[in-house]
Protein backbone atom coordinates (compact mmCIF):
# COMPACT_ATOMS: atom_id res chain seq x y z
CA UNK A 1 0.00 0.00 0.00
CA UNK A 2 1.19 3.36 -0.47
CA UNK A 3 3.33 5.52 1.86
CA UNK A 4 0.97 7.87 1.83
CA UNK A 5 -1.49 5.52 3.30
CA UNK A 6 -0.33 4.83 7.05
CA UNK A 7 1.75 7.78 7.42
CA UNK A 8 4.33 6.75 5.12
CA UNK A 9 4.14 3.31 4.96
CA UNK A 10 4.15 1.98 1.62
CA UNK A 11 0.82 -0.88 -0.48
CA UNK A 12 -3.17 -10.11 -13.55
CA UNK A 13 -4.93 -12.33 -17.35
CA UNK A 14 -5.29 -15.65 -18.14
CA UNK A 15 -3.28 -16.12 -21.43
CA UNK A 16 -3.81 -20.53 -20.97
CA UNK A 17 -7.28 -21.23 -22.16
CA UNK A 18 -8.62 -23.53 -19.59
CA UNK A 19 -12.48 -23.29 -20.41
CA UNK A 20 -13.08 -21.12 -17.24
CA UNK A 21 -14.14 -21.97 -13.59
CA UNK A 22 -16.41 -24.50 -14.69
CA UNK A 23 -13.54 -26.69 -16.46
CA UNK A 24 -11.26 -26.02 -12.66
CA UNK A 25 -14.21 -27.72 -10.87
CA UNK A 26 -14.41 -30.39 -14.10
CA UNK A 27 -10.94 -31.11 -13.56
CA UNK A 28 -11.29 -31.31 -9.90
CA UNK A 29 -13.75 -34.12 -10.57
CA UNK A 30 -11.70 -36.13 -12.64
CA UNK A 31 -8.68 -35.75 -9.95
CA UNK A 32 -11.03 -37.04 -7.04
CA UNK A 33 -12.08 -40.05 -9.32
CA UNK A 34 -8.91 -40.51 -11.13
CA UNK A 35 -6.41 -39.26 -8.80
CA UNK A 36 -3.96 -38.45 -11.72
CA UNK A 37 -3.56 -35.31 -13.49
CA UNK A 38 -0.96 -34.35 -16.83
CA UNK A 39 2.23 -33.33 -16.38
CA UNK A 40 3.32 -29.91 -16.09
CA UNK A 41 5.50 -28.17 -19.36
CA UNK A 42 8.78 -26.04 -18.79
CA UNK A 43 7.03 -23.11 -20.75
CA UNK A 44 9.70 -21.15 -18.89
CA UNK A 45 13.74 -20.73 -18.67
CA UNK A 46 15.26 -22.29 -15.71
CA UNK A 47 13.09 -21.29 -13.03
CA UNK A 48 11.94 -17.71 -13.58
CA UNK A 49 9.12 -18.29 -15.65
CA UNK A 50 10.82 -17.08 -18.51
CA UNK A 51 11.55 -14.24 -17.35
CA UNK A 52 15.19 -11.81 -17.35
CA UNK A 53 14.44 -10.91 -13.57
CA UNK A 54 12.64 -12.17 -10.71
CA UNK A 55 13.36 -9.56 -8.18
CA UNK A 56 12.66 -10.89 -4.11
CA UNK A 57 12.58 -8.39 -1.37
CA UNK A 58 14.44 -10.16 1.37
CA UNK A 59 11.81 -9.83 4.95
CA UNK A 60 8.48 -7.58 4.27
CA UNK A 61 7.52 -4.57 6.40
CA UNK A 62 4.95 -7.03 9.09
CA UNK A 63 8.10 -9.10 8.95
CA UNK A 64 11.61 -7.18 8.85
CA UNK A 65 13.57 -8.67 11.02
CA UNK A 66 15.24 -11.55 8.21
CA UNK A 67 18.95 -12.30 8.94
CA UNK A 68 19.42 -12.80 5.58
CA UNK A 69 21.28 -16.52 6.46
CA UNK A 70 22.26 -18.92 4.27
CA UNK A 71 18.78 -20.76 4.60
CA UNK A 72 16.54 -18.09 4.12
CA UNK A 73 18.63 -17.00 1.04
CA UNK A 74 18.09 -20.83 -0.43
CA UNK A 75 14.45 -20.55 0.33
CA UNK A 76 13.82 -17.43 -2.01
CA UNK A 77 16.43 -18.22 -4.39
CA UNK A 78 13.97 -21.95 -4.59
CA UNK A 79 10.90 -19.95 -5.75
CA UNK A 80 13.08 -18.74 -8.37
CA UNK A 81 13.92 -14.99 -7.57
CA UNK A 82 17.44 -14.56 -9.25
CA UNK A 83 17.79 -10.68 -8.09
CA UNK A 84 17.14 -9.27 -4.39
CA UNK A 85 16.32 -6.02 -3.12
CA UNK A 86 19.18 -5.05 -0.64
CA UNK A 87 16.84 -3.10 1.68
CA UNK A 88 12.74 -3.14 2.79
CA UNK A 89 12.97 0.53 1.72
CA UNK A 90 9.21 0.73 2.75
CA UNK A 91 7.74 4.14 4.12
CA UNK A 92 7.88 3.76 7.79
CA UNK A 93 11.40 2.30 7.65
CA UNK A 94 10.63 -0.93 9.69
CA UNK A 95 13.77 -2.20 11.01
CA UNK A 96 15.42 0.94 10.34
CA UNK A 97 16.06 -0.30 7.11
CA UNK A 98 17.67 1.95 4.26
CA UNK A 99 14.76 4.33 2.36
CA UNK A 100 17.13 6.93 1.05
CA UNK A 101 20.34 7.57 -0.14
CA UNK A 102 20.73 10.02 2.77
CA UNK A 103 20.09 6.99 5.24
CA UNK A 104 23.44 5.55 4.39
CA UNK A 105 25.24 6.00 7.42
CA UNK A 106 28.03 3.63 9.10
CA UNK A 107 25.75 0.74 10.46
CA UNK A 108 23.62 0.86 7.18
CA UNK A 109 26.91 0.32 4.86
CA UNK A 110 28.06 -2.91 6.79
CA UNK A 111 24.71 -4.54 6.69
CA UNK A 112 24.56 -3.52 2.82
CA UNK A 113 27.95 -5.16 2.40
CA UNK A 114 27.03 -8.08 4.60
CA UNK A 115 24.19 -8.87 2.21
CA UNK A 116 26.17 -8.11 -1.33
CA UNK A 117 28.63 -10.72 -0.34
CA UNK A 118 25.05 -12.78 0.93
CA UNK A 119 23.73 -12.21 -2.37
CA UNK A 120 26.87 -13.34 -4.81
CA UNK A 121 27.03 -16.55 -2.37
CA UNK A 122 23.80 -17.51 -3.63
CA UNK A 123 24.47 -16.62 -7.19
CA UNK A 124 21.53 -14.09 -7.02
CA UNK A 125 21.93 -10.03 -8.26
CA UNK A 126 21.70 -6.99 -5.94
CA UNK A 127 19.27 -3.98 -6.86
CA UNK A 128 19.24 -1.00 -4.18
CA UNK A 129 16.10 1.17 -3.98
CA UNK A 130 15.88 4.63 -2.74
CA UNK A 131 13.49 7.62 -2.67
CA UNK A 132 14.82 10.40 -4.88
CA UNK A 133 15.21 13.43 -4.12
CA UNK A 134 14.44 13.04 -0.32
CA UNK A 135 11.63 15.41 0.93
CA UNK A 136 12.46 18.46 3.28
CA UNK A 137 10.14 17.86 5.80
CA UNK A 138 6.23 16.71 5.62
CA UNK A 139 2.96 17.60 6.94
CA UNK A 140 3.37 20.27 5.25
CA UNK A 141 5.43 18.48 3.17
CA UNK A 142 8.08 20.32 1.85
CA UNK A 143 10.14 18.94 -1.48
CA UNK A 144 13.63 19.28 -2.38
CA UNK A 145 13.46 20.93 -5.71
CA UNK A 146 14.69 19.11 -8.52
CA UNK A 147 15.91 22.34 -10.64
CA UNK A 148 17.75 23.93 -7.70
CA UNK A 149 22.08 23.02 -8.68
CA UNK A 150 22.21 22.40 -4.99
CA UNK A 151 20.05 19.42 -4.98
CA UNK A 152 21.29 18.26 -8.38
CA UNK A 153 24.79 18.09 -7.06
CA UNK A 154 23.91 16.71 -3.73
CA UNK A 155 22.43 13.66 -6.11
CA UNK A 156 25.35 13.20 -8.02
CA UNK A 157 27.31 13.19 -5.41
CA UNK A 158 25.44 10.57 -3.31
CA UNK A 159 24.88 8.64 -5.91
CA UNK A 160 28.35 8.56 -7.03
CA UNK A 161 29.55 7.80 -3.53
CA UNK A 162 27.15 5.12 -3.87
CA UNK A 163 28.17 3.51 -6.65
CA UNK A 164 31.93 3.94 -6.08
CA UNK A 165 31.38 2.48 -2.37
CA UNK A 166 29.00 -0.65 -3.41
CA UNK A 167 30.79 -1.72 -6.82
CA UNK A 168 29.03 -5.22 -6.90
CA UNK A 169 25.19 -3.13 -6.63
CA UNK A 170 24.00 -4.21 -9.92
CA UNK A 171 21.10 -1.76 -10.67
CA UNK A 172 19.39 0.50 -9.11
CA UNK A 173 15.74 1.81 -8.73
CA UNK A 174 13.99 5.38 -7.50
CA UNK A 175 11.18 6.38 -6.34
CA UNK A 176 10.47 10.44 -6.71
CA UNK A 177 7.22 10.03 -5.43
CA UNK A 178 6.99 8.39 -1.89
CA UNK A 179 9.75 6.70 -0.27
CA UNK A 180 9.65 9.88 1.64
CA UNK A 181 10.63 11.55 -1.83
CA UNK A 182 8.48 14.08 -3.31
CA UNK A 183 7.82 16.71 -6.10
CA UNK A 184 7.63 20.74 -6.61
CA UNK A 185 4.56 21.48 -8.44
CA UNK A 186 3.71 23.24 -11.28
CA UNK A 187 0.94 25.23 -9.28
CA UNK A 188 3.34 25.79 -5.99
CA UNK A 189 4.96 27.66 -4.56
CA UNK A 190 8.35 26.88 -5.77
CA UNK A 191 10.30 29.87 -7.56
CA UNK A 192 11.96 27.22 -9.97
CA UNK A 193 8.93 25.05 -10.63
CA UNK A 194 6.23 27.62 -10.48
CA UNK A 195 4.08 27.30 -14.49
CA UNK A 196 6.59 24.21 -15.90
CA UNK A 197 4.73 20.90 -15.95
CA UNK A 198 6.18 17.49 -14.08
CA UNK A 199 7.05 16.84 -17.87
CA UNK A 200 9.67 19.27 -18.48
CA UNK A 201 11.29 19.05 -15.28
CA UNK A 202 11.55 15.44 -14.36
CA UNK A 203 12.87 13.36 -18.06
CA UNK A 204 15.76 15.65 -17.18
CA UNK A 205 16.39 14.86 -13.40
CA UNK A 206 16.49 10.89 -14.11
CA UNK A 207 18.70 11.44 -17.01
CA UNK A 208 21.00 13.20 -14.59
CA UNK A 209 20.86 9.88 -12.26
CA UNK A 210 21.11 7.80 -14.81
CA UNK A 211 24.23 9.45 -16.36
CA UNK A 212 25.99 9.95 -12.81
CA UNK A 213 25.76 6.32 -12.84
CA UNK A 214 26.81 5.40 -15.91
CA UNK A 215 30.21 7.12 -15.43
CA UNK A 216 31.05 5.21 -12.40
CA UNK A 217 29.87 1.92 -13.97
CA UNK A 218 28.64 1.27 -17.46
CA UNK A 219 25.55 -0.59 -17.80
CA UNK A 220 24.28 -0.76 -14.49
CA UNK A 221 20.16 0.44 -15.01
CA UNK A 222 18.12 2.98 -13.54
CA UNK A 223 14.64 1.68 -12.91
CA UNK A 224 11.61 4.41 -12.11
CA UNK A 225 9.28 3.42 -10.58
CA UNK A 226 6.38 6.45 -11.86
CA UNK A 227 4.00 6.08 -8.47
CA UNK A 228 2.04 8.81 -7.31
CA UNK A 229 1.94 10.70 -10.87
CA UNK A 230 -1.12 10.63 -12.68
CA UNK A 231 -1.52 8.96 -16.00
CA UNK A 232 -0.62 11.30 -18.73
CA UNK A 233 2.31 12.51 -16.70
CA UNK A 234 4.10 9.06 -17.21
CA UNK A 235 3.11 8.83 -20.95
CA UNK A 236 4.87 12.19 -21.07
CA UNK A 237 7.40 11.43 -19.09
CA UNK A 238 8.29 8.31 -20.64
CA UNK A 239 8.18 9.82 -24.33
CA UNK A 240 11.19 12.30 -23.23
CA UNK A 241 13.20 10.69 -21.19
CA UNK A 242 16.50 8.82 -22.17
CA UNK A 243 15.87 5.27 -22.88
CA UNK A 244 19.36 3.87 -22.68
CA UNK A 245 20.15 2.09 -19.34
CA UNK A 246 16.74 3.14 -18.28
CA UNK A 247 14.05 0.42 -16.80
CA UNK A 248 10.19 0.93 -16.30
CA UNK A 249 9.02 -0.45 -12.72
CA UNK A 250 4.59 -0.78 -12.73
CA UNK A 251 2.09 -1.75 -10.81
CA UNK A 252 -0.32 -3.86 -12.01
CA UNK A 253 -2.40 -1.27 -12.16
CA UNK A 254 -2.36 2.75 -12.41
CA UNK A 255 -5.42 3.75 -10.13
CA UNK A 256 -4.30 1.37 -6.92
CA UNK A 257 -2.38 -0.85 -4.93
CA UNK A 258 -0.52 -4.27 -5.80
CA UNK A 259 -3.02 -6.68 -4.85
CA UNK A 260 -2.95 -10.40 -5.80
CA UNK A 261 -6.05 -10.17 -7.70
CA UNK A 262 -7.70 -8.67 -11.24
CA UNK A 263 -8.25 -5.08 -9.86
CA UNK A 264 -8.87 -3.06 -13.05
CA UNK A 265 -5.22 -4.29 -13.71
CA UNK A 266 -3.37 -5.51 -16.46
CA UNK A 267 -5.05 -5.52 -19.65
CA UNK A 268 -7.61 -4.11 -18.20
CA UNK A 269 -5.61 -1.60 -17.23
CA UNK A 270 -5.39 1.23 -20.08
CA UNK A 271 -3.09 2.52 -17.88
CA UNK A 272 -0.58 -0.08 -17.72
CA UNK A 273 -1.07 -1.66 -21.10
CA UNK A 274 -0.18 1.99 -22.34
CA UNK A 275 3.19 2.35 -20.15
CA UNK A 276 4.25 -1.03 -21.85
CA UNK A 277 3.42 -0.04 -25.22
CA UNK A 278 5.50 2.81 -25.43
CA UNK A 279 7.83 1.62 -22.97
CA UNK A 280 8.41 -1.04 -26.05
CA UNK A 281 8.27 1.36 -28.58
CA UNK A 282 11.24 3.25 -26.99
CA UNK A 283 12.92 -0.18 -26.02
CA UNK A 284 12.86 0.57 -22.20
CA UNK A 285 12.25 -2.83 -20.37
CA UNK A 286 9.56 -3.13 -18.07
CA UNK A 287 9.46 -4.77 -14.75
CA UNK A 288 5.86 -5.83 -13.20
CA UNK A 289 5.45 -6.27 -9.64
CA UNK A 290 2.75 -8.35 -7.83
CA UNK A 291 1.92 -9.77 -4.19
CA UNK A 292 1.66 -12.81 -3.76
CA UNK A 293 -0.25 -12.84 -0.37
CA UNK A 294 -1.84 -9.18 0.53
CA UNK A 295 0.50 -7.41 2.49
CA UNK A 296 0.86 -10.97 4.98
CA UNK A 297 1.03 -10.82 7.80
CA UNK A 298 -0.76 -7.08 8.04
CA UNK A 299 -4.44 -7.90 6.85
CA UNK A 300 -6.72 -10.79 8.59
CA UNK A 301 -6.54 -12.21 4.49
CA UNK A 302 -3.71 -14.25 4.03
CA UNK A 303 -2.31 -16.11 1.55
CA UNK A 304 -4.61 -19.19 0.64
CA UNK A 305 -5.85 -18.37 -3.11
CA UNK A 306 -3.77 -19.35 -5.61
CA UNK A 307 -5.48 -19.44 -8.67
CA UNK A 308 -5.24 -15.35 -8.11
CA UNK A 309 -1.40 -15.80 -7.86
CA UNK A 310 -1.59 -17.90 -11.69
CA UNK A 311 -3.80 -15.26 -13.02
CA UNK A 312 -1.78 -12.46 -12.33
CA UNK A 313 1.52 -14.08 -13.16
CA UNK A 314 -0.30 -14.73 -16.75
CA UNK A 315 -1.21 -11.40 -16.93
CA UNK A 316 2.55 -9.92 -16.61
CA UNK A 317 3.93 -12.66 -19.18
CA UNK A 318 0.93 -12.01 -21.68
CA UNK A 319 2.49 -8.25 -21.81
CA UNK A 320 4.80 -8.10 -24.42
CA UNK A 321 7.77 -5.89 -23.43
CA UNK A 322 7.71 -6.92 -19.45
CA UNK A 323 11.04 -8.52 -18.98
CA UNK A 324 10.75 -9.29 -15.13
CA UNK A 325 8.79 -9.34 -12.13
CA UNK A 326 9.06 -8.06 -8.73
CA UNK A 327 7.58 -8.91 -5.29
CA UNK A 328 6.20 -6.44 -4.13
CA UNK A 329 5.57 -6.76 -0.07
CA UNK A 330 8.43 -8.92 -0.10
CA UNK A 331 9.87 -12.29 1.18
CA UNK A 332 9.48 -13.80 4.18
CA UNK A 333 10.39 -17.58 4.28
CA UNK A 334 8.96 -18.31 7.85
CA UNK A 335 5.55 -17.20 6.56
CA UNK A 336 5.51 -19.06 2.89
CA UNK A 337 2.17 -20.98 2.34
CA UNK A 338 0.00 -21.82 -0.31
CA UNK A 339 0.18 -19.20 -2.43
CA UNK A 340 4.35 -19.14 -2.46
CA UNK A 341 3.77 -23.27 -3.59
CA UNK A 342 1.66 -21.86 -6.48
CA UNK A 343 4.54 -18.81 -7.16
CA UNK A 344 6.92 -21.92 -7.75
CA UNK A 345 4.70 -24.22 -9.55
CA UNK A 346 4.35 -21.46 -11.85
CA UNK A 347 7.94 -19.85 -12.46
CA UNK A 348 8.93 -23.68 -13.47
CA UNK A 349 6.21 -24.24 -15.53
CA UNK A 350 4.64 -20.94 -16.82
CA UNK A 351 3.00 -22.85 -19.74
CA UNK A 352 0.83 -24.90 -17.17
CA UNK A 353 -2.96 -25.18 -16.67
CA UNK A 354 -4.08 -24.21 -13.68
CA UNK A 355 -5.24 -27.01 -13.05
CA UNK A 356 -2.23 -28.74 -13.06
CA UNK A 357 -0.75 -26.27 -11.08
CA UNK A 358 -3.51 -26.59 -8.41
CA UNK A 359 -3.14 -30.89 -7.83
CA UNK A 360 0.66 -30.12 -7.78
CA UNK A 361 0.39 -28.01 -5.08
CA UNK A 362 -2.75 -30.05 -3.10
CA UNK A 363 -1.06 -33.30 -4.00
CA UNK A 364 1.25 -33.20 -0.61
CA UNK A 365 -2.62 -32.97 1.32
CA UNK A 366 -2.85 -36.63 0.71
CA UNK A 367 -5.32 -38.17 -2.20
CA UNK A 368 -8.42 -37.70 -0.51
CA UNK A 369 -8.01 -34.03 0.72
CA UNK A 370 -6.65 -32.59 -2.07
CA UNK A 371 -9.53 -31.93 -4.14
CA UNK A 372 -11.36 -30.29 -1.16
CA UNK A 373 -8.34 -28.18 -0.73
CA UNK A 374 -8.09 -27.10 -3.89
CA UNK A 375 -12.04 -26.46 -3.44
CA UNK A 376 -11.59 -24.61 -0.34
CA UNK A 377 -8.82 -22.39 -1.97
CA UNK A 378 -11.18 -21.56 -4.94
CA UNK A 379 -13.75 -20.23 -2.70
CA UNK A 380 -11.09 -18.03 -0.90
CA UNK A 381 -10.17 -16.84 -3.91
CA UNK A 382 -14.14 -15.56 -4.96
CA UNK A 383 -14.38 -14.18 -1.31
CA UNK A 384 -11.07 -12.14 -2.15
CA UNK A 385 -12.74 -10.92 -5.55
CA UNK A 386 -15.82 -10.00 -3.97
CA UNK A 387 -14.47 -7.64 -1.53
CA UNK A 388 -15.53 -4.14 -1.96
CA UNK A 389 -12.16 -2.91 -2.72
CA UNK A 390 -13.70 0.15 -4.51
CA UNK A 391 -15.18 1.48 -1.81
CA UNK A 392 -12.38 3.10 -0.15
CA UNK A 393 -8.77 2.82 0.04
CA UNK A 394 -8.58 1.96 3.89
CA UNK A 395 -9.44 -1.45 4.08
CA UNK A 396 -8.39 -2.28 7.00
CA UNK A 397 -11.43 -0.54 9.14
CA UNK A 398 -13.77 -2.32 6.52
CA UNK A 399 -13.10 -5.72 8.33
CA UNK A 400 -9.47 -6.44 7.27
CA UNK A 401 -7.43 -5.09 10.20
CA UNK A 402 -6.41 -7.97 12.44
CA UNK A 403 -7.96 -6.91 15.96
CA UNK A 404 -11.47 -7.20 14.29
CA UNK A 405 -12.66 -10.21 16.14
CA UNK A 406 -16.34 -10.43 14.61
CA UNK A 407 -17.62 -7.72 17.18
CA UNK A 408 -19.00 -4.02 16.34
CA UNK A 409 -20.24 -0.96 18.49
CA UNK A 410 -23.32 0.24 18.30
CA UNK A 411 -22.70 3.70 16.91
CA UNK A 412 -23.87 4.07 12.94
CA UNK A 413 -21.25 2.42 10.79
CA UNK A 414 -19.08 5.11 8.98
CA UNK A 415 -16.25 4.71 6.07
CA UNK A 416 -12.92 6.27 6.45
CA UNK A 417 -12.35 7.89 3.33
CA UNK A 418 -8.72 9.67 2.27
CA UNK A 419 -7.14 11.41 -0.77
CA UNK A 420 -3.68 12.72 -0.82
CA UNK A 421 -2.25 15.72 -2.55
CA UNK A 422 -0.40 14.11 -5.43
CA UNK A 423 -0.83 13.97 -8.84
CA UNK A 424 -2.60 10.24 -9.21
CA UNK A 425 -5.06 11.00 -6.41
CA UNK A 426 -6.10 14.46 -7.75
CA UNK A 427 -6.76 12.54 -11.41
CA UNK A 428 -7.03 9.00 -12.01
CA UNK A 429 -7.43 7.14 -8.09
CA UNK A 430 -10.31 9.25 -8.22
CA UNK A 431 -12.30 6.97 -10.88
CA UNK A 432 -11.29 3.85 -8.78
CA UNK A 433 -12.35 4.50 -5.30
CA UNK A 434 -16.31 5.58 -4.29
CA UNK A 435 -14.55 7.89 -1.39
CA UNK A 436 -11.54 9.68 -1.62
CA UNK A 437 -12.56 13.42 -0.34
CA UNK A 438 -16.13 12.71 0.66
CA UNK A 439 -17.84 13.86 4.31
CA UNK A 440 -21.11 12.41 3.60
CA UNK A 441 -22.17 9.56 1.37
CA UNK A 442 -25.63 8.49 -0.47
CA UNK A 443 -27.28 5.53 1.74
CA UNK A 444 -27.04 3.16 -1.47
CA UNK A 445 -22.98 3.51 -1.23
CA UNK A 446 -23.37 2.05 2.62
CA UNK A 447 -26.07 -0.59 1.33
CA UNK A 448 -23.62 -1.44 -1.75
CA UNK A 449 -21.10 -2.29 1.22
CA UNK A 450 -22.47 -3.97 3.16
CA UNK A 451 -24.15 -6.60 0.41
CA UNK A 452 -21.26 -7.20 -1.02
CA UNK A 453 -18.80 -7.72 2.27
CA UNK A 454 -21.66 -10.31 3.17
CA UNK A 455 -20.92 -12.30 -0.26
CA UNK A 456 -17.95 -12.18 0.40
CA UNK A 457 -18.16 -13.71 3.79
CA UNK A 458 -20.43 -15.89 2.59
CA UNK A 459 -17.85 -17.41 -0.02
CA UNK A 460 -15.44 -17.32 2.71
CA UNK A 461 -17.69 -19.61 4.90
CA UNK A 462 -18.13 -22.05 1.39
CA UNK A 463 -14.05 -22.29 1.92
CA UNK A 464 -14.57 -23.35 5.62
CA UNK A 465 -16.62 -26.21 4.35
CA UNK A 466 -14.62 -27.49 2.15
CA UNK A 467 -11.51 -27.15 4.90
CA UNK A 468 -13.56 -29.05 7.26
CA UNK A 469 -14.55 -32.35 4.82
CA UNK A 470 -10.48 -31.95 4.00
CA UNK A 471 -9.72 -32.53 8.35
CA UNK A 472 -12.52 -35.42 8.01
CA UNK A 473 -10.63 -37.09 4.88
CA UNK A 474 -7.68 -37.25 7.20
CA UNK A 475 -3.76 -37.13 5.64
CA UNK A 476 -0.41 -35.82 6.63
CA UNK A 477 -0.92 -32.23 6.98
CA UNK A 478 -4.24 -31.76 9.23
CA UNK A 479 -2.79 -29.03 11.60
CA UNK A 480 -1.88 -27.07 8.63
CA UNK A 481 -5.62 -27.62 7.47
CA UNK A 482 -6.72 -26.64 10.70
CA UNK A 483 -4.61 -23.48 10.56
CA UNK A 484 -5.68 -22.49 7.11
CA UNK A 485 -9.10 -22.86 8.33
CA UNK A 486 -9.13 -21.09 11.50
CA UNK A 487 -7.42 -17.52 9.43
CA UNK A 488 -10.10 -18.09 6.83
CA UNK A 489 -12.88 -18.59 8.96
CA UNK A 490 -11.94 -15.58 11.29
CA UNK A 491 -11.34 -13.04 8.41
CA UNK A 492 -15.18 -14.48 6.94
CA UNK A 493 -16.76 -13.93 10.58
CA UNK A 494 -15.14 -10.53 10.50
CA UNK A 495 -16.22 -9.37 7.33
CA UNK A 496 -19.70 -10.68 8.36
CA UNK A 497 -19.70 -8.36 11.38
CA UNK A 498 -18.78 -5.41 9.58
CA UNK A 499 -21.83 -6.43 6.79
CA UNK A 500 -23.83 -6.59 9.60
CA UNK A 501 -23.20 -3.07 10.92
CA UNK A 502 -23.89 -1.57 7.47
CA UNK A 503 -26.96 -3.32 7.17
CA UNK A 504 -28.10 -2.92 10.80
CA UNK A 505 -27.62 1.01 10.62
CA UNK A 506 -29.72 1.28 7.52
CA UNK A 507 -32.23 -1.03 9.06
CA UNK A 508 -32.49 1.33 12.22
CA UNK A 509 -32.80 4.67 10.53
CA UNK A 510 -35.76 2.87 8.11
CA UNK A 511 -37.21 1.80 10.87
CA UNK A 512 -37.21 5.22 12.42
CA UNK A 513 -38.33 7.02 9.48
CA UNK A 514 -41.75 5.14 9.76
CA UNK A 515 -42.14 4.15 13.30
CA UNK A 516 -45.44 6.28 13.22
CA UNK A 517 -46.99 3.58 10.55
CA UNK A 518 -47.60 0.75 12.77
CA UNK A 519 -47.82 -1.35 9.73
CA UNK A 520 -45.07 -0.55 7.98
CA UNK A 521 -43.04 -0.56 10.93
CA UNK A 522 -44.01 -3.80 11.52
CA UNK A 523 -42.19 -5.05 8.19
CA UNK A 524 -38.78 -3.08 8.67
CA UNK A 525 -38.37 -4.16 12.36
CA UNK A 526 -38.75 -7.85 11.27
CA UNK A 527 -36.11 -6.85 8.59
CA UNK A 528 -33.87 -5.38 11.75
CA UNK A 529 -34.31 -7.91 14.09
CA UNK A 530 -33.69 -10.92 11.65
CA UNK A 531 -30.03 -9.10 11.33
CA UNK A 532 -29.59 -9.01 15.14
CA UNK A 533 -30.53 -12.43 15.26
CA UNK A 534 -27.69 -13.23 12.72
CA UNK A 535 -25.38 -11.00 15.04
CA UNK A 536 -25.67 -13.16 17.31
CA UNK A 537 -24.96 -16.04 15.43
CA UNK A 538 -22.21 -14.61 13.93
CA UNK A 539 -20.68 -13.70 17.64
CA UNK A 540 -21.51 -17.34 18.75
CA UNK A 541 -23.73 -15.86 21.36
CA UNK A 542 -21.77 -13.45 22.92
CA UNK A 543 -23.77 -12.26 25.75
CA UNK A 544 -23.51 -8.27 25.17
CA UNK A 545 -25.22 -9.15 21.71
CA UNK A 546 -28.36 -11.56 22.63
CA UNK A 547 -28.85 -8.87 25.18
CA UNK A 548 -29.46 -6.46 22.44
CA UNK A 549 -31.74 -8.53 20.45
CA UNK A 550 -33.34 -9.21 24.25
CA UNK A 551 -33.71 -5.56 24.80
CA UNK A 552 -35.24 -4.65 20.72
CA UNK A 553 -38.13 -7.83 20.84
CA UNK A 554 -39.01 -6.20 23.92
CA UNK A 555 -39.37 -2.17 22.87
CA UNK A 556 -37.92 -1.64 19.13
CA UNK A 557 -39.21 1.94 19.43
CA UNK A 558 -36.71 2.47 22.87
CA UNK A 559 -33.84 0.61 21.40
CA UNK A 560 -34.31 2.64 18.50
CA UNK A 561 -33.53 5.58 20.39
CA UNK A 562 -29.84 4.46 22.20
CA UNK A 563 -28.60 2.10 19.20
CA UNK A 564 -27.34 2.94 15.65
CA UNK A 565 -28.80 6.41 16.57
CA UNK A 566 -26.93 9.39 14.42
CA UNK A 567 -26.04 12.43 15.94
CA UNK A 568 -27.98 15.92 15.97
CA UNK A 569 -24.84 17.12 14.99
CA UNK A 570 -21.02 16.23 14.70
CA UNK A 571 -18.01 18.50 14.75
CA UNK A 572 -14.29 17.38 14.41
CA UNK A 573 -11.37 19.62 12.95
CA UNK A 574 -7.42 19.40 12.26
CA UNK A 575 -5.21 21.92 12.03
CA UNK A 576 -5.39 22.23 8.06
CA UNK A 577 -0.91 22.17 7.74
CA UNK A 578 -1.43 22.53 4.03
CA UNK A 579 -1.86 25.58 3.93
CA UNK A 580 1.07 26.72 5.63
CA UNK A 581 4.26 27.18 3.08
CA UNK A 582 7.65 26.73 3.85
CA UNK A 583 9.92 28.99 1.96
Amino acid sequence: MSDTQKGFVKRPRQSVKTGGRGSVLAMLILFAVTGSAPAASDGGSGTTGGFKYFVGIVGNPSVPDISWSDEELEQIKALGVNMVQLSIAWGNKPADEVLNLEDLDAGQREKFAFRIKQAQKHGLKTLAQFGIPRMTNYSPVRPACILDPAVQKKYRELLTDFMTSFPEVDDVMVYTFDQRAWLCSEFGPCPRCSGLPLDERLPGFLNLLNETMQKCRPNTRLWWKPWELSKGQVVSILDKVQPEHFGLMLNPSTSNEVYPFNDRSFKSDLGVKRFVQLAKERNIPVVGEFDHTLYKPLYLMEDFFPRLIYEQMQGWRELEGVVGVKEYYGFAPSTFSVNAAMLKAWMKAPGAPLETLLQEIAAPYGEKAAPLMIHAWEYTAQSVEAYPWDTTYLIGAMALDRHWDGSHDWEPVTIPSATWDTPIWKANRRANFMLTEEHKAHPWLFEDAGLRLEDSSALGFKAVGYYDQAIAAGGGKAEEIRAQREIVWKTSRSLRAKSLHFLMTLAAQDARMVQNDEKQFAVVAKRLEALLKRDVENQAGNAAVAQKLAEFQRDSKAWLVSNLNPRDYETKTTIDWSKWVTH
